[in-house]
């Protein structure tokens, strides 16, 4: 028996050690606590930092459609866009302006020489006009005239 109390004693003992304390308690209940906080803090942050991813992705995914109006946009210039050909022909092209301005201006200067001679044209049918009517005027006269040397030979 003596074998018997002797390792119940030594299981005693052995409990005591491995045993907490309040202490022990009390420690651990704080550090309880302060995981516990901190995994609520974690869960917050990581809240948050999904929060931002989906503020994140809308940014990608706006991204995304702005490049593809640029795309668009690029598309259209480059289909609208002189080719080097194009380019090369400019020098005939503005030779060609040139030359039909100076037409033009010629064109110009032969319009009002015409309308001049338009109006000097019309001067002379109104002058022949005039002059038609004094030619009457005279023809009538002369008749008069021969009808008067006439009258007075025949007297």
């Amino acid at each position: 028996m003596d074998e018997w109390v002797e390792r119940l004693f030594d299981e005693l003992r052995q409990m005591r050690t491995q045993m907490a304390t309040k202490e022990d308690v009390a420690r651990l209940n704080g550090r309880i606590e302060r995981l516990e906080q901190t995994v609520t803090a974690t869960r917050e942050d990581v809240a948050r930092t999904n929060e931002r991813i989906g503020q994140l992705e809308q940014t990608v995914a706006a991204n995304r459609d702005g490049i593809a109006a640029l795309d668009s946009r690029i598309g259209r210039i480059e289909q609208t866009m002189a080719t080097k050909e194009d380019v090369a022909e400019l020098p005939f092209i503005r030779q060609a302006v040139v030359e039909t301005l100076e037409t033009l201006n010629e064109i110009s200067a032969m319009k009002q020489t015409l309308t001049e001679m338009q109006q000097k044209v019309n001067e002379a049918i109104a002058g022949q006009a005039r002059q038609e009517l004094v030619l009457q005027s005279l023809a009538l006269h002369l008749l008069e005239h021969e009808s008067e040397i006439r009258a007075l030979k025949a007297r």
